[in-house]
């Protein structure tokens, strides 16, 4: 009697849309040679109710991995992804098809703020830093004096847990206070005088043309920017609540063809009192008060695709 040819059976299936438990997944050999395979990964399919897998149609996945965090700002692409014993930051390519990594063992669990000045892309976490150029990761600039001699004393800048820039600073948060680079000089910080502080910990800084949005766990507020250093602007208190943290949108949002007809380009986030817009200016403007009640949380993401809003509140 001639051995029956190999066979392989697709009979339930795990994959981006789930309808099987994976605890239910096996591979069975059959009595005439045959497998049933249940496959227990896939990548860019649907599962009906009945466990049968079809292509998924549109916007196609890349990597099975969940990503704990995304940043793009009309530059480079990178995701971060928490590994067994450490963090790693990858590139997205511009045709969004593969992934390259760029720098592995940060500090796993550790939040990544990035920054997008020109073609580079700076980066912080708390307990390291850096800076990404052409896919390449290196060191954050370092602390140099150029010009006449001074008095004036100058540090190199600490590792903050959030960075923004805004006319040629580099704005880094430790704690409940924003230390202020020197103008195109990133690695250096007079720390005398060159810096905004808050009563708690800073939750948001947010720059728009007019000034910078700034957030604490108590409350939110506006640094007008004027004539000289922007440290000497004051912080205009606007709210007695405080934005989530990480909740404001990348990008900064035209709102002028929307209801509210905001002129330029303004800061969206969220809080528990809603969806917050914050415009150049200096407005503040809760969207979505007394329309939608929104979770309590203290941290969040906020995405705004053309008209649509997406608020997650953790």
């Amino acid at each position: 009697m001639a051995k029956s040819s190999f066979k392989r059976l697709f009979t339930q299936i795990e994959g981006v849309n789930n309808k099987v438990d994976p605890s239910r997944i096996k591979n069975v050999a059959q009595r005439d040679g045959s497998i049933i395979v249940e496959l227990a990964e896939a990548i860019n399919c649907d599962i009906d109710d009945t466990g049968r897998i079809s292509r998924r149609y549109g916007q196609v996945r890349i990597s099975a991995d969940a990503f704990d965090d995304a940043f793009c700002d009309k530059g480079d692409c990178f995701v971060v992804k928490n590994r067994a014993s450490d963090s790693a930051i990858y590139q997205l390519s511009a045709d969004m098809t593969t992934l390259t990594g760029v720098r592995s063992s940060l500090a796993k669990g550790a939040r990544v703020s990035f920054c997008q000045v020109g073609a580079k892309t700076y980066y912080m976490n708390g307990y390291q830093s850096g800076v990404i150029e052409n896919g390449v990761s290196s060191a954050w600039p370092g602390y140099t004096h150029y010009g006449a001699e001074t008095t004036r004393e100058f540090y190199p800048v600490p590792t903050g847990t959030h960075i923004a820039h805004f006319d040629g600073h580099m704005l880094i948060v430790v704690g409940n206070v924003v230390w202020i680079t020197e103008r195109y000089e990133y690695g250096k910080v007079r720390k005398a005088k060159n810096f905004w502080q808050m009563g708690t910990d800073i939750t948001m800084t947010k720059p728009v043309a007019g000034g910078i949005w700034l957030s604490d766990q108590e409350k939110t507020g506006f640094v007008q920017a004027g004539e000289g250093h922007i440290a000497r602007s004051g912080f205009l208190k606007k709210s007695s609540f405080p934005a989530h943290e990480w909740s404001e949108n990348i990008e900064l949002v035209d709102l002028s063809q929307s209801a509210f007809e905001i002129p330029g380009l303004s800061a969206v986030w969220s809080s528990d009192e809603g969806m917050c817009i914050g415009t150049e200016s200096g407005q503040l403007i809760v969207a979505t008060k007394e329309k939608l009640v929104y979770p309590t949380g203290g941290s969040g993401a906020t995405v705004v695709d053309g008209h649509v809003v997406i608020n997650s509140v953790y």
